[in-house]
């Protein structure tokens, strides 16, 4: 029998790291339909390990855990990879994805700082707060608008250029004997890769997509920004910052595992994982961007349904994005960045533009914390009652609870520094039932906020639309996806294709790099909630009720 090419994909999110391996279809296969997609998931071949990959608040990555994972996941794979079909596969190429920012300090040697000398989207440090509010009120708006225009990304703590003036501001803290063993800035993806291939780290680049989610690279030219370096460059040496490259353009990647590292020792990966010794490595995708892909919402996404996709997650964190296209360097492009959203690059030739919450699963999780709601029946019968407050409110609307969810600090829309969660409409009769609801509904209304703004980028109207859900909270999760299509008047349907889309879109990505395929991809729909439009004038006091709440109290917060 022939042997089966293999790809293995890495996603290293932020409450688990996952590996799966995905059978890279010969030709005839997909030319068979116009829509077959050149990648099938191999049943059973996937690991993963539940794991906190970042530390709220202080945004530091548990870097050394993190990096265990991923090796550990391989190991599992391959493992299982060699009981079942030993002899008849062949790992062609690894992906990855990463969750997004990422920046990681690395000594001479290529080696980890450790934590704190880490940094990623979840910062909510004070000290990184104040150097926010600092850096702002040094700019004019102009300099604020031109840096958002180019970078795609605001001022804001969730970036690092905030977080490295912190980190190098740190004269006399605990963490700042680190500032001079920092040899170079580097994503975990590109950490892993030196590791394995026994390169240089500073060989390595980090890609346009993981790059862009810093805030500090202009998504237009895919260079490192010169306004916002000129900024940077008063407290960091910007000869610090890694080389910029697309996913799939790094020559030393295509090697495989090399016997030997840099320094001629033996490199243990030789003999560890030997199925990889002829692999092609590809550098990181943000994991927003393999999500879009995944869920079918790129450039690919077929025609046939007349509807430009949205892409809706709801995980830890929530997010809504689609796909435009924009090749590097094209001069005098039309693509506007609305304030309140982001654009970054998925690759040389597509841009992502969303709008992204801290809070998205994980304010229900603080629910069911705070309520003693862990076990999976009361929580299922909370949601019942639940649904039953929300179809009364559909059919007659009266006032509730209304909260702001940002419990780890606001990005979309405000992108307000210094934000944080507040419940307003408490009286003596509020329950336990009432939160959940308002933490419920306080997330769709954020997510439609972004919605909107993404609706009003291009000319269609919102019958042109459909939102394709995914993540665990939103995919398991019957009563949020009918708020959520209620709310923004539009379709939301969960693909059967989908399932693990972070990855499925890496692999996608991989695979189209490796047989040139532009196959589209019809939506498999599983489950679609259709709008109630009973519900349409419920939703529209919702939402100036959290507006005024956020505009009431966002004078309280510091940096505003």
């Amino acid at each position: 029998m022939e042997s089966r090419s293999v790809i293995l994909v890495i996603d290293a999110g932020s409450s688990s790291v996952r590996c799966t391996s995905y059978e890279l279809l010969d030709s005839s296969e997909v030319l068979s339909t116009r829509t077959q997609p050149p990648i099938k998931a191999i049943e059973g071949m996937s690991y993963s390990v539940p794991m906190m990959s970042v530390t709220p608040n202080t945004g530091y990555i548990r870097i050394h855990e993190v990096i265990d994972a991923i090796d550990l996941c391989i190991d599992e794979v391959l493992r299982l990879l060699r009981e079942t079909i030993p002899h008849k596969y062949n790992i062609t190429a690894l992906g990855f994805s990463t969750f997004v920012m990422n920046l990681v300090g690395v000594d001479e040697f290529g080696e980890p700082l450790g934590d704190e000398a880490t940094m990623s989207y979840a910062c909510n440090r004070a000290e990184v707060l104040d150097t926010c509010s600092r850096i702002e009120r040094t700019l004019t708006p102009d300099m604020k608008q031109s840096i958002y225009e180019q970078t795609g990304a605001p001022l804001h703590p969730a970036y690092a250029l905030p977080q490295l003036i912190a980190f190098y501001e740190t004269k006399g803290s605990d963490n700042a004997h680190l500032v001079e063993k920092v040899h170079q800035w580097k994503s975990i993806s590109s950490i892993c890769l030196s590791r394995w291939t026994g390169q240089r780290h500073t060989q390595i680049p980090i890609s346009y997509s993981e790059a862009s989610w810093t805030g500090l690279l202009n998504f237009g030219s895919c260079t490192w920004n010169d306004e916002v370096l000129s900024i940077l460059e008063k407290s960091c040496n910007l000869k610090l910052l890694p080389p910029l490259s697309d996913f799939d353009m790094v020559d030393d990647l295509r090697k495989g595992i090399s016997p030997q590292s840099h320094d001629g020792s033996n490199n243990i990966y030789w003999n560890r994982w030997p199925e990889l010794r002829q692999c092609q490595f590809f550098l990181g995708i943000g994991d927003g961007a393999a999500a879009n892909i995944g869920s079918k919402c790129g450039l690919l996404s077929s025609g046939d349904d007349n509807k430009r996709r949205i892409a809706v997650t709801i995980g830890t964190s929530a997010a809504a994005r689609l796909c435009l296209p924009l090749e590097i360097g094209t001069l005098n492009h039309s693509v506007v960045v609305p304030f309140g959203l982001f654009c970054y690059r998925v690759d040389k030739s597509t841009l992502l533009l969303g709008g992204a919450l801290t809070d998205g699963g994980s304010i229900i999780e603080w629910a069911r914390s705070l309520f003693n709601l862990y076990s999976t029946e009361s929580f299922n019968m909370c949601l019942q009652k639940v649904a039953k407050i929300y179809s009364g409110r559909c059919e007659s609307p009266s006032p509730g609870v209304t909260m702001a969810p940002f419990l780890s600090g606001e990005r979309s829309t405000g992108f307000r520094v210094g934000a944080n969660g507040c419940i307003s409409g408490i009286t003596r009769e509020t329950t336990s039932i009432d939160i959940v609801y308002a933490c419920l509904e306080s997330v769709v209304l954020r997510l439609c906020a972004i919605i909107k703004l993404l609706t009003s980028v291009c000319e269609e109207n919102k019958s042109q639309y459909i939102l394709v859900a995914s993540g665990n909270a939103l995919e398991k999760n019957h009563l949020w996806r009918q708020m959520l299509a209620d709310c923004c008047a539009i379709d939301i349907v969960i693909d059967s294709d989908s399932n693990e889309g972070t990855s499925r879109g890496v692999a996608l990505l991989v695979a189209k790099t490796l047989c040139n395929d532009c196959s589209k991809e019809s939506l498999a729909i599983e489950n679609e909630s259709v709008p109630d439009h009973k519900a349409s004038n419920y939703w529209k006091t919702a939402s100036v009720a959290q507006e005024s709440l956020i505009s009431a109290v966002s004078s309280t917060w510091g940096g505003t």
